[in-house]
């Protein structure tokens, strides 16, 4: 590989740039460092001020349903430079021009360039034996040094026949960690990014689209998120200023911020529910000063009508086994206009348990897009995380919280 004197760069040095001067010669460390001061300086940024995650308007390496036994493709782009898929991990920018099957990767199965390259091979996929199966779907990016035994007609000068420089070429493989939710510790000089999670069945080779969930961070954009900071925060440049609109110089709460409608009678706060007096007001309710979850809310102060709750969905979901989820659909082909204005709550409930081990029972929200960016359906994930021998039966429930229109 690369014959170089010695290696100079050292990022606790804090280094910003190398000066040459005049009358010296120009050595490979010198120029090295340079170079892996810049690189440092892009790879830091990307990394600390923009994060992990696919750009706006890209869907690289998205994992899609594929009609094949123990295999799925990764999304790439149009086949250019520009159009290509692309995701961001620690700092590196990865690229794929175009859709590639699991099993057309150069690595997969491929023992003798993975000895080569000096990393592990991707490995087959395999068909789950027995229950569920949770497989995690990761990208691993890593960096190699390329001479030219890899590239001779770019990397030999043709006017002198040698070889003047070598070249560092970013490299990846979508691997997949079966039965785990969790990826392997990564070696020295790679970063992993979770892609998606795949909840594979007994029996089924087959990977369909319902059991492949997209765990990717998408739409990385600084200028929508600074539009975005904007519309929260109003048209106050500050947070003391907002602040100063509500809080006196001492901390306490202006007059008259709290409008009657929000304390008359039969509100979710009822005046009658709050002891005021001269040195000032607590809220635990009552003319003595209940306790909430006594006095203080009786009367219907807070019902699920003042909160504008309402029932999305329901059911009931039998057997889960531990390390296993079920996937259930809360609601389907929701506008995007009409989406923004709703906020769910998902209540679960254990109605059975057999089996030794503890019950642990998670549950979250999942958004997946439909025909495209403006409609998408809601699902609820309910996993049994590992433990004992444990199965569980849950009945579970989801409310949304919506603006009036």
């Amino acid at each position: 590989m690369g014959n170089f004197s010695r290696d100079t760069f050292d990022k606790l040095k804090h280094y910003v740039s190398v000066r040459l001067q005049q009358g010296v010669p120009l050595v490979d460390a010198d120029w090295n460092e340079q170079e892996d001061i810049r690189k440092n300086e892009v790879e830091t940024f990307l990394k600390w001020f923009v994060g992990n995650g696919v750009p706006k308007g890209n869907d690289g390496f998205k994992i899609l349903a594929i009609a094949g036994n123990n295999d799925f493709e990764i999304q790439g782009g149009d086949g250019t430079a520009e159009g290509a898929g692309r995701v961001l991990v620690e700092g590196w920018d990865a690229l794929i021009e175009s859709n590639m099957k699991y099993t057309e990767q150069p690595l997969y199965d491929n023992a003798a360039l993975a000895t080569e390259w000096g990393v592990d091979p991707a490995q087959p996929l395999t068909t789950p034996s027995s229950g569920q199966r949770i497989d995690t779907v990761y990208l691993d990016v890593w960096e190699r040094e390329v001479d030219s035994n890899d590239d001779f007609d770019h990397l030999v000068n043709p006017n002198i026949g040698i070889e003047t420089c070598v070249r560092l070429k970013r490299e990846w493989v979508v691997r997949v960690a079966e039965d785990s939710a969790n990826v392997p510790a990564s070696p020295t000089g790679h970063v992993f990014y979770v892609l998606a999670t795949l909840n594979r069945v007994n029996g089924q080779p087959v990977i369909d689209t319902l059991q492949i969930l997209d765990v990717r961070q998408t739409d990385l954009n600084l200028t929508a998120l600074h539009v975005e900071i904007i519309d929260a925060r109003g048209d106050k440049n500050t947070l003391g200023e907002r602040l100063d609109e509500s809080l006196t110089n001492a901390g306490e709460l202006m007059t008259d911020v709290v409008g009657n409608d929000q304390v008359k009678t039969d509100a979710a706060i009822e005046e009658s529910k709050i002891l005021f007096n001269l040195a000032g007001h607590n809220h635990s309710g009552g003319s003595n000063g209940q306790l909430i979850g006594t006095s203080g809310l009786a009367d219907n102060a807070v019902t699920l009508s003042k909160l504008n709750l309402q029932t999305v969905n329901n059911g009931s979901v039998a057997d889960i086994a531990p390390d296993s989820s079920r996937l259930v659909l809360v609601e389907a082909d929701i506008a995007l206009a009409k989406g923004k204005t709703k906020v769910y709550m998902p209540v679960i409930s254990i109605t059975d348990v057999e089996g030794a081990g503890i019950a642990q029972i998670t549950r979250q929200l999942i958004y997946r897009s439909t025909q495209n960016a403006d409609n998408f359906d809601v699902y609820l994930q309910i996993t049994n995380l590992p433990g004992g021998t444990e199965t569980v039966d849950v009945n579970w429930y989801v409310y949304s919280f919506a603006e009036e229109e």
